[in-house]
């Protein structure tokens, strides 16, 4: 028996009602309860791992980023809206063109609310969760000479790490990015006794398709929360690649503040048995510290000072900077190989990142990039050198 369209109408627009009305409150309630630190670390500890290592798993099959094709899809549909709502101005009297367009715009709402969903569950439960802490260490400070020991030491071990990866024939490093993969996973996991979010499933590192952007905003790598997917930027350089691929895949377990990726990246990097993890960690944490030693010298000493005083400490190696210059001429042939239409824009993409790295700075505040520095000297203070220890 047919029924009318009169009987149907009422039953479809509650329906229609309900769907965006429960995503709506379901995301509400769980951003009020993310402001409740131990839901959270529960969260992150119990329910996060189950839902990035399952969708982790399944984007996985795909060869390209399809987190970064979503994102293309969802400004085209904006687009389309704005373009839309433009002609229904014109066209508003046609009925079925009103209907089409009432249905699309239904349509990007519920998206836009699921995606808003999946955002929290993903990204804004475990961010505003627990930072994770140096085990064994004190909070305090850190004097000039303190600072200036772990940079040292970090210097020293750069150095060392230079004399023990393999070369090619004339010298140059050689990069096998097929093992570095395996050596970062592998360390990565053996860190779980200590950060059990690092068990699980760990993603392959997908370029990103809008490498272009990323190289001229500087940005390494960027891991989408509503698929679990971890990309890089392909034109960095060989050399920054294992500490990015740590960096990122510490994000997907769970690590979103940056201080957190960015230790743990040294941990997993320095503890490797892969000589060229460890001068890729010491690499990598040495601009930090190096940054940092000189901003805290800047206190207390005048600029002819602080000068004098960097030129009686070691100093890193000809051998490594040779390197760093081999691996970025390396990245800057691989981007000069290929066209790039959008350059006109690097310029405003590099203030646009500069603009969004100094918001980000003053949010996220001592959580930021920077914040490793005093996550690694509270890591010394209690694994050493011997000569910072306070023990």
């Amino acid at each position: 028996m047919g029924t009318s369209e009169r009987g149907k109408d009422p039953g479809k627009k509650k329906t229609y009602g309900k769907v965006p009305a429960v995503l709506f409150l379901l995301t509400v309630v769980l951003n009020l309860l993310a402001c409740i630190r131990p839901f959270c670390d529960v969260y992150k500890r119990f329910v996060y791992p189950v839902i990035s290592d399952d969708l982790g798993r399944i984007t996985g099959h795909t060869s390209f980023a399809l987190g970064e094709i979503l994102m293309y899809l969802g400004a085209a549909a904006l687009v389309l809206l704005i373009v839309l709502a433009v002609l229904l101005l014109f066209l508003r009297k046609r009925e079925g063109f009103r209907k089409w367009v009432a249905g699309y715009a239904y349509g990007c709402l519920v998206a836009a609310l699921l995606l808003l969903l999946i955002y929290t569950l993903n990204w804004v439960i475990p961010f505003r969760a627990s930072i994770l802490t140096v085990p064994g260490a004190a909070d305090r400070g850190y004097t000039l000479e303190e600072v200036g020991a772990v940079r040292d030491h970090i210097v020293t071990q750069l150095n060392a790490a230079a004399e023990e990866v393999a070369r090619d024939e004339e010298g140059n490093v050689i990069y096998d990015r097929d093992s570095m993969t395996e050596s970062v996973v592998t360390s990565m996991r053996s860190l779980a006794s200590v950060y059990p979010g690092l068990y699980g499933y760990y993603p392959p590192m997908k370029a990103a398709l809008c490498s272009d952007f990323l190289e001229w905003m500087n940005i390494g790598g960027y891991t989408y929360p509503y698929t679990m997917e971890v990309t890089w930027n392909e034109y960095c350089t060989d050399l920054y690649y294992p500490f990015l691929l740590a960096h990122e895949s510490s994000h997907h377990q769970g690590y979103y503040q940056e201080n957190e990726a960015n230790f743990l990246a040294f941990l997993s990097c320095i503890g490797s048995e892969d000589p060229l993890l460890r001068y890729a960690g010491y690499n990598e944490i040495y601009y930090y510290i190096e940054n940092a030693f000189y901003q805290t010298a800047d206190l207390f000493m005048p600029p002819e000072e602080v000068r004098a005083y960097m030129k009686e400490r070691p100093a890193v190696s000809d051998l490594v900077k040779t390197d760093r210059a081999y691996a970025r001429t390396i990245a800057r042939e691989r981007y000069e190989a290929v066209s790039h239409p959008a350059q006109n824009f690097s310029n405003t993409a590099a203030q646009v990142a500069d603009k969004g790295w100094s918001v980000q700075g003053d949010i996220l505040q001592e959580n930021s990039y920077d914040g490793v520095v005093k996550m690694v000297l509270m890591y010394y203070d209690v694994h050493g050198p011997e000569y910072l220890s306070t023990d």
